[in-house]
């Protein structure tokens, strides 16, 4: 399995310059910025980019709108669970179709087995990029969907000319089940933040961790999408040992029982650019996930980002992400987080993300650097 970082791929840069690359995801382009809005925004600095996306928060505010004019284009608005009715398979391959000939791609992006259903035959002929940013088997709503889901990622996998993992994890686990069509094009291509926000980490820094006046409360915050495979048990848990403490979820809630506690508060989404204002007066951030096999192949975006704040970041500990541990307090039980949390609201945290060790570390993993290292590998396609 060809796992090794992108610095070790070389190549030439094409004669044109620029590919054209017809750019399919499976997230929304208004949702909240996931990694596939951040690589097609960086990859558009360098080459060409259409974005297809499907609209599945039509009746919701739009929360991403980008920072960079990438050009997109809806997926037809025909309900998800008629993908597999051949009329409307047929009404994709149409739209798709008509896209591709106006923008005459070279290259297809793929972001999730399930966009195989919309990509016409004709277009299977170019090469295929397939970005796999999680283990797909572990957002399936239904157990009868995973056949079908299976067929579709061999598909993708034995098709594809480059394939890119975002951990370690996801790229074991593809090799483990398609061995032959993905050992020798599978390259991890992991997360990263935008230099963007590298730039302006610097100003916020803190010098040393400050203290809480007695009575004052802590003030913990974690960001992205609030769904069950947060440990809501460990956070209530420190809540009962800590009355100078609370959480802050900030981001889109999936579910429809989440806990409730006067000092648990839930803030709903908030646009990217929007959010370094926004968790401003937070004292630290923190990942409280449970180790689900979803969660195990997850090299988070927002962690490199909590870096950027310039505060401490408190994080369960699995082996994806062991390499931050120079920068991030890790726990492993739920006695080991109230712990920190103590010592955080007690102001005796030692300071594990300072400037002078942090920054360097994050400018070498922007979206910027990574498109750079991508680049390398379009570049070697034929």
């Amino acid at each position: 399995m060809a796992t090794l970082p992108l610095q070790s791929v070389s190549g030439t840069v094409r004669s044109n310059g620029r590919r054209r690359i017809l750019y399919l995801m499976h997230v929304d382009w208004r949702w909240i910025k996931q990694r596939p809005h951040f690589l097609a925004e960086a990859l558009s600095t360098e080459h060409d980019v259409h974005v297809l996306h499907p609209l599945i928060f039509r009746n919701r505010s739009p929360i991403t709108r980008g920072e960079v004019g990438v050009p997109r284009s809806p997926l037809l608005p025909i309900p998800w669970d008629w993908k597999a009715i051949r009329w409307a398979r047929w009404l994709h391959w149409q739209w798709v179709t008509h896209i591709a000939r106006q923008f005459r791609p070279d290259t297809i992006w793929v972001t999730h087995p399930s966009l195989m259903y919309f990509i016409p035959e004709r277009l299977m002929e170019l090469p295929i990029i397939y970005d796999c940013m999680d283990d797909a088997f572990t957002l399936v709503c239904h157990e009868h969907e995973i056949p079908q889901l299976k067929q579709l990622e061999q598909k993708l996998v034995r098709c594809s000319a480059r394939i890119l993992c975002s951990s370690n994890y996801l790229g074991k686990t593809l090799v483990d089940r398609y061995a032959r069509d993905a050992s020798e094009k599978l390259f991890v291509v992991r997360n990263a933040v935008s230099a963007k926000l590298v730039a302006g980490s610097l100003a916020p820094w803190k010098t040393k961790q400050v203290g809480h006046a007695a009575g004052a409360r802590c003030k913990i915050a974690y960001f992205g999408t609030v769904a069950e495979w947060l440990d809501f048990d460990m956070l209530l848990a420190c809540l009962s040992e800590n009355p100078n403490v609370e959480f802050h979820l900030i981001g889109p809630a999936q579910g429809e029982s989440l806990p409730s506690h006067e000092r648990l508060h839930y803030h709903g989404a908030v646009a990217h650019d929007k959010l370094r204002e926004y968790v401003a007066p937070f004292d630290t951030f923190l990942i409280p996930f449970q180790l689900i096999p979803l969660i195990q192949a997850v090299d988070p975006v927002k962690i490199y980002e909590y870096l950027a704040f310039g505060k401490e970041v408190i994080s369960v500990q699995y082996p994806e992400i062991d390499r931050f541990g120079d920068f991030v307090h890790f726990y492993k039980t739920r006695s080991e987080f109230i712990q920190l949390v103590d010592a955080l609201a007690a102001g005796k945290l030692p300071l594990k993300n300072c400037p002078e060790v942090t920054r360097p570390f994050l400018e070498q993993n922007t979206w910027e650097t990574r498109v750079e290292r991508i680049s390398d590998l379009l570049n070697s396609l034929e």
